[in-house]
């Protein structure tokens, strides 16, 4: 029985006064629960409207908290849930990334989903343009309804992929697990909505919509990072941008491709790889069977001189 059948059942008269606030007062302490267990997480507060349930992010060592956004009933694991259910969203490879951009900067957010790095970075730099490609349409609507929330001027929102070719690619989408969404099932769920959508590349657009500089680039597309790359190899070369990627050997495979291929994409033009431990950037060598990490960061040894003495 949820909420709309007690209070019917109290209108019709099938319980009485005390019933009703004794089943009533059940939903009610959940609200206090989770009061009781907001501290020591990344959200300081959650906000419910008609229909709507709103979480709100606090301020961190990293980033300045109060950037709002809509829960999804359906997706279980929407980052926002994440944050509260773990206590943190990515907490160490986020310091170290809110740590590598300035005021200024031209930020790349590719596969932005539901806006949680872009909305946190269109606060903490409000001089900086954060451009944010989402191609599934739902989620794009919740990145859209996410940066209208936050009110986020410095934020320009594309609904279209990057990939190493103009092409249409087919994108296996689960309302239920938006964050899992790719070019290949990778999940291998048969229940997974197939959709088709527009695939451009970073080097065409930057100049189609000459971009004057690029300075970070976020990729995290689910095992298709590398084919996003190589359509930006003359962008990377030229602006030389500090990059954080996400790359699992599993993902990676379903694309067959083994993350050492980025490692040594980016080798190709300088750069060297690094994770973050203990908010420090620490140099990586190459994936193995046994490593554990997921993130990792690139950045340029000459461009990126300061960053990496002032972060090693």
């Amino acid at each position: 029985m949820n909420i709309k059948d007690i209070k019917s059942d109290f209108k019709n008269g099938k319980l009485t006064k005390p019933e009703f606030a004794d089943k009533m007062h059940v939903y009610h302490s959940v609200l206090f629960e989770f009061s009781e267990r907001l501290a020591g997480t990344e959200i300081g507060k959650i906000e419910i409207e008609d229909g709507k349930v709103i979480f709100v992010t606090r301020q961190t060592n990293f980033h300045p908290g109060g950037v709002k956004f809509y829960l999804d009933i359906a997706d279980k694991r929407i980052t926002p849930l994440e944050a509260f259910n773990f206590d943190q969203y990515e907490q160490e490879d986020s310091e170290m990334l809110y740590s590598l951009v300035n005021d200024g900067d031209t930020i790349f957010d590719i596969g932005a989903n539901i806006g949680w790095y872009s909305n946190h970075l269109a606060k903490k730099l409000p001089n900086a343009t954060i451009i944010c490609f989402e191609p599934i349409p739902a989620t794009f609507a919740q990145l859209k309804s996410n940066t209208e929330l936050n009110q986020s001027q410095n934020i320009i929102l594309n609904d279209f992929a990057f990939s190493d070719t103009v092409k249409t690619l087919s994108f296996y989408y689960s309302p239920a697990l938006t964050g899992a969404s790719s070019s290949v099932n990778i999940t291998e769920n048969d229940s997974m909505i197939l959709l088709e959508c527009p695939a451009d590349t970073i080097d065409n657009f930057v100049a189609k919509n000459n971009i004057p500089k690029l300075d970070f680039i976020k990729c995290d597309v689910e095992g298709a990072e590398l084919f996003v790359y190589k359509g930006g190899a003359a962008t990377i070369e030229k602006y030389k941008p500090v990059v954080f990627s996400e790359m699992l050997r599993k993902w990676a495979a379903k694309f067959g491709y083994h993350p050492n291929d980025i490692i040594d994409f980016y080798g190709n033009f300088g750069y060297n790889c690094y994770t973050s431990h203990g908010g420090k950037l620490v140099p990586f060598g190459r994936v193995t069977d046994e490593t554990l990490e997921t993130n990792y960061f690139f950045l340029h040894p000459v461009k990126h001189a300061e960053k990496i003495k002032s972060l090693s």
